[in-house]
């Protein structure tokens, strides 16, 4: 590699740096609470440095939310790449709260996102209709390999639900039960809560896969941490 090269290179590097840097301080105290010192800090830069690659703190949330894209979308199409294996259904049910934890400031500090980035309402909407016909494919594919019993006019009713159950669980723990840090055990309880809705729609091959993961009610994540309000 040459030197032009490398110089190339290692703005590239810090960029990544300084994303992943930030993403962990806005998922541990709040897109809002934190300042641009902090920021460079975190990434182990100066301040001017972080303003040489974003300007405004904008245009890093807007780099956040590209990512945030990617993860979404490889999360809605992940039971495409996993074969026939039938634990796929759960791993993919499972993995929309793999996503909100990972992202939790973009669910969290819904509000704080628009305001400081207004510019990424469209994609938000354009991200859940995304979402949703992603959902929508994967209960069908469920239906036909015999998990679920869910009638075709139903389905659209199950996609919406748990988009609900999926983007709003963090919301609710903290407006319905006063939960200021939201830990990977609440995010567990949202993934049993998201199953929930399938139950109903168990097929004999899609219980016995339910019990093997255990989701199925009082095994496994399904059962609500002792300090936390039922």
């Amino acid at each position: 590699m040459g030197m032009a090269e490398g110089r190339a290179a290692r703005p590239s590097k810090t960029r990544a740096r300084i994303l992943a840097a930030c993403r962990e301080l806005f998922n541990a105290r709040g897109l809002a609470e934190v300042t641009t010192a902090e920021m460079a800090a975190a990434a182990g830069i100066a301040e001017g440095n972080l303003h040489y690659h974003f300007q405004r703190k904008e245009q890093l949330v807007e780099a956040l939310f590209g990512e945030f894209e990617e993860a979404l979308a490889a999360t809605a199409t992940a039971d495409l790449v996993q074969g026939d294996d039938l634990r796929r259904s759960a791993g993919y049910l499972k993995g929309w709260f793999r996503l909100m934890w990972d992202w939790r400031f973009f669910y969290r500090d819904g509000p704080s996102v628009v305001r400081i980035a207004p510019s990424l309402r469209p994609r938000i909407h354009r991200l859940t209709a995304d979402g949703q016909r992603q959902i929508s494919r994967a209960i069908t594919a469920m239906r036909e390999a015999g998990i679920l019993r869910v009638p075709a006019t139903e389905t659209d009713r199950l996609v919406v639900n748990a988009w609900i159950v999926s983007a709003y669980w963090i919301d609710y723990l903290r407006t319905r039960h006063g939960v200021a840090e939201i830990t990977r055990e609440h995010v567990d309880r949202g993934a049993s809560q998201l199953f929930g809705l399938f139950v109903p729609y168990l097929d004999e091959k899609g219980r016995r896969l339910a019990a093997d993961a255990g989701l199925l009610p009082g095994e496994g994540v399904a059962a609500p941490p002792a300090s936390a309000p039922p």
